[in-house]
């Protein structure tokens, strides 16, 4: 597995795909995402740059507010996160 610290083409680094296409009311959910988001939670290593920092990230159940909390938190900083009653599904993710 490779992360961001280990040089890769970008062109060729993940695989191409075709997911179907997808319609969901708002708020969407992450969790019903064919195929999964990936927000970083395997591939992002943090390197402390954010070490005794605090961060609020809101919408932070999802997308690119999921992927902020991820790499915030991956970073060092210790992570609150907002996000709406009905998405609470994907917050806990």
């Amino acid at each position: 597995m490779t992360d961001q610290l280990t040089f890769t083409n970008p062109v060729t680094r993940h695989p191409r795909i075709e997911p179907p296409k997808q319609h969901q009311p708002e708020p969407g959910l992450d969790a019903d995402l064919v195929p999964a988001a990936d927000i970083g939670a395997t591939g992002y290593r943090g390197t402390g740059r954010l070490e005794g920092r605090k961060a609020l990230v809101t919408g932070a159940d999802s997308g690119i507010g999921a992927a902020t909390a991820v790499a915030f938190a991956r970073e060092g900083a210790d992570v609150a996160l907002a996000y709406l009653p009905e998405e609470e599904q994907d917050a806990r993710r």
